[in-house]
């Protein structure tokens, strides 16, 4: 063993033994907070790597009617896209605003609905991210206000019309949001009611853009 391998396991010995003495009769549970020690709080990866080259737009559906105003479901794009190109993940000349892929989908092909990569083609990108919301609530049960979103994502080759993630015949990366600061009553007012879909849609929003870069365990909205 070399001096600094001695060294090394002395260190780890001397915070493991420190870690023990301060534990008391609650020494069982000393693991979780000895790894916290030894390997930090971490990063929660990347679900997906974009090319920052590639013009890109968000497509945020919502066929079953989940957010009543479109204004609202124009906001989860327009808060993730934003992110993106504030983090850099897409240049800022690559990223297509959202409400241009919500105004290419109202229309139709040969009496059809639009595809997704036809929505794309439609505006000029080169990738969609393709965003379904499944889930969007103020209240589980109409008096507990507890905001929760439900999202599936698929990024796709519009240039040529191909799924890139998840790969295909695998479903849609499914992830879920939900406001933290603990149960309030429900609000009533709609005035009340439209601003807690806007945050919730700026949260949904924030979650979306962190599926494409890494980010801090603490900071990460990811369930």
């Amino acid at each position: 063993m070399t001096s600094r391998t001695k060294h090394a396991a002395r260190v780890c010995l001397g915070v493991l033994m420190l870690a023990l003495a301060s534990a008391g009769p609650a020494g069982c549970n000393i693991v979780g907070p000895i790894y916290a020690l030894a390997a930090g709080p971490g990063e929660v990866k990347a679900a997906y790597k974009l090319d920052p080259d590639k013009k890109t737009v968000i497509f945020v559906d919502d066929p079953a009617n989940q957010i009543a105003q479109r204004r609202i479901r124009a906001r989860i794009g327009s808060v993730a896209q934003d992110m993106l190109v504030r983090k850099n993940i897409i240049h800022e000349g690559n990223m297509i605003d959202t409400r241009s892929a919500l105004a290419a989908a109202s229309q139709e092909i040969d009496g059809r609905p639009i595809s997704v990569t036809e929505v794309g083609r439609a505006v000029g990108a080169d990738v969609v991210i393709y965003v379904l919301v499944t889930k969007f609530s103020l209240s589980p049960d109409g008096v507990e206000f507890k905001p929760t979103s439900e999202i599936e994502v698929k990024v796709f080759d519009a240039v040529n019309q191909k799924r890139l993630w998840p790969p295909p015949g695998e479903p849609g990366y499914r992830t879920s949001f939900t406001d933290k600061q603990g149960n309030r009553t429900m609000r009533r007012t709609r005035t009340d009611l439209l601003r807690a879909q806007s945050d919730l849609a700026q949260l949904t929003g924030y979650g979306l853009a962190q599926l494409f870069y890494d980010v801090e365990r603490p900071q990460s909205l990811r369930r």
